[in-house]
């Protein structure tokens, strides 16, 4: 199987971008769904990292990245895979993910530098995107819905 270069260099530079806070999740969605959605490339490596890329983000709230540190790790193995014209096997699933192994990791890892990501910064990257109401435990919301709820009957009843 050969390598969608152009698709794989479309996706390296939307998801850079998204690491380095240029552009929000809905630019990137808009870009790699774009890139992926084509149906025209035979790269199933590419058709594998945009699956696992469509989990990164929330598609209902326009946030930059938000992305734990191993999180942060797989992302530059995945621009570094994006660079290349390696294949991943169906059966991977280790550390270094989407690469074959940690040496391949390595050797590629220039890719990433090349490609100016900035470093992992918890206070930047690690931030908690949801909204306000998001955050409120169940059982409150479901409190608050229900004395909402019982507040209409009564008025409706001495209506």
């Amino acid at each position: 199987m050969t390598a969608d270069r152009e698709a794989r260099i479309e996706l390296q530079n939307a998801l850079v971008g998204y690491m380095a806070g240029e552009i929000r999740t809905f630019e990137f969605d808009d870009r790699k769904s774009t890139i992926c959605s084509r149906n025209e490339t035979a790269d199933d490596g590419l058709r594998q990292v945009s699956r696992f890329l469509y989990g990164i983000h929330d598609d209902l709230i326009d946030h930059p990245s938000s992305i734990s540190p191993q999180g942060w790790a797989t992302l530059r193995r995945i621009v570094a895979f994006l660079g290349t014209e390696l294949e991943i096997d169906a059966t991977d699933e280790h550390p270094a993910w989407p690469l074959h192994d940690e040496d391949t990791w390595r050797a590629n890892e220039w890719i990433v530098s090349k490609a100016g990501l900035p470093d992992y910064d918890p206070a930047i990257h690690g931030r908690q995107n949801q909204r306000w109401w998001n955050r409120i435990p169940f059982t409150v919301g479901f409190a608050i819905l229900g004395g909402i709820l019982i507040v209409v009957l009564i008025v409706l009843i001495l209506m």
